[in-house]
């Protein structure tokens, strides 16, 4: 989105540049899946606390997302899951590493390369 209107360059550092978006010429785009709005708040909890979490909602909302995309997610004990793509390729990893799939993989969606992060996983 393209900001109509800006903050002066002296600003302070720690100040957030107040922009106004013109929404009538720069619609923003639908939402199509229900995991980019979980993504949006894993990521704003991720750069609060520097920490990755995962909860099982997270996890399940990853796996519909992914599942499109040939990969499932399939939960192992402790706490680990499965990442099985449609050639049965797989590999275990946490849940938050598993989340971080989807969300590069979101990411990726939007650049035209989501095969190749999903072919890693």
């Amino acid at each position: 989105m393209a900001a109509t209107q800006g903050a002066e360059q002296t600003r302070p550092p720690n100040m957030p540049v107040h922009a106004v978006y013109d929404l009538l010429s720069d619609l923003p785009r639908p939402v199509s899946e229900r995991f980019e709005l979980a993504a949006r708040r894993i990521t704003a909890t991720w750069i609060e606390t520097s920490e990755v979490t995962a909860s099982a909602d997270d996890v399940r909302l990853a796996g519909e997302f992914l599942r499109p995309y040939g990969v499932t997610i399939e939960p192992m004990p402790g706490g680990d899951v499965r990442l099985v793509s449609e050639r049965g390729k797989d590999t275990v990893m946490s849940r938050a590493e598993a989340v971080l799939t989807a969300l590069r993989s979101l990411v990726a969606r939007e650049q035209r390369s989501l095969r190749a992060i999903v072919r890693a996983a």
